[in-house]
């Protein structure tokens, strides 16, 4: 269970880092609302962004909800349409919730009608994307929505301010328990709701909330070798994959046996480098930069290069019992 808090422009100042601090681990934001009077205006919180920001730049997962007033399907497709715009560009890892209160507009509504209202918004805002739900109370889930059927598409968001006489029978994800909370950082009283799902977890994966996927990494291009006069397949092994012992693997992965003859010209497709363990060498009485890139690396000419793996140079001076890096 996750303390979660909404907001909106009714809590003008907030001091996200302590909000943060205390204990709070996520915030729901008010992107706007539509208005109940004669011009039914859609309107944007005026601290909407504001509060975006800050709870991003304190580290604490957002979510946002609209207040609806519509009284029609089509209304509520404008409602959809006008929180996307509200929305682009943001993440938001908690979910995009549709708040259904408005008793002036919509409690003489049918059930039905409502719930199509609700059922409207919230597909729009799926197929841009978006992780929805609805919010309501309980008086409305129980009498003028359509609970089980919106709560077998959409997450439920439930207010039931009852303290141990709420509800505990109808199906919810969040449950805000009282708007008169107390939260260090906000002055005045906030609504304060207990999560009981993962939603950060769930949305990212689902790549919805402007939280997309991250693109797999592309898988390397097969690598492949022209076979050469002189080659084995011991040869090619030891040569491109560093280990002459890895011939029976290269035979197979190019679908032939060690026994099976190759020829130059002929292409042989290469299997993944093994990533050799690290090497190195114990310095002995006497040894030098140079005898030991004869004896270890072939080369003694490579003194310097073994020095500088070392961050040393030639002319730095080598101990028994030194441990020297080998390439």
């Amino acid at each position: 269970m996750t303390k979660i808090i909404d907001v909106s422009e009714y809590q003008p100042n907030i001091d996200y880092a302590k909000v943060k601090a205390a204990g709070i681990g996520g915030a729901i934001l008010r992107c706007g609302y539509t208005g109940w009077g004669s011009s039914h205006s859609l309107n944007a919180d005026k601290r909407f962004e504001a509060h975006y920001a800050g709870f991003q730049a304190a580290g604490v997962p957002v979510g946002a909800y609209y207040y609806s007033t519509a009284d029609t399907v089509d209304f509520a497709k404008k409602e959809a349409e006008f929180v996307q715009s509200l929305l682009k560009g943001k993440r938001f890892e908690l979910p995009i919730y549709y708040d259904l209160e408005n008793n002036e507009r919509q409690g003489k509504l049918s059930k039905a009608l409502l719930t199509e209202i609700a059922d409207t918004f919230c597909s729009a805002m799926e197929d841009a994307g978006y992780f929805v739900g609805v919010y309501a109370n309980t008086s409305w889930f129980t009498n003028k929505l359509d609970h089980a059927a919106l709560a077998e598409k959409y997450t439920i968001w439930l207010a039931d301010y009852r303290g141990s006489n709420a509800d505990r029978t109808l199906r919810r994800d969040i449950w805000q328990y009282s708007s008169t909370g107390s939260v260090n950082g906000i002055n005045g009283n906030v609504d304060v709701n207990e999560c009981y799902r993962d939603f950060p977890s769930i949305i990212k994966a689902a790549g919805l909330n402007g939280c997309g996927k991250e693109a797999p990494a592309p898988k390397p291009e097969a690598a492949s070798y022209t076979v050469k006069a002189g080659d084995s397949w011991w040869s090619i092994a030891a040569a491109q994959l560093g280990d002459g012992t890895r011939y029976a693997e290269l035979a197979a992965y190019n679908g032939k046996k060690p026994a099976d003859t190759i020829y130059a010209g002929q292409v042989l497709k290469l299997p993944v480098k093994t990533a050799s363990a690290a090497r190195t060498y114990t310095v002995k009485a006497g040894d030098s930069w140079w005898s030991i890139a004869t004896s270890q690396l072939g080369d003694g000419t490579r003194y310097a290069e073994l020095a500088k793996l070392n961050g040393k140079t030639a002319a730095s001076v080598i101990h028994p019992g030194d441990v020297i890096k080998l390439p």
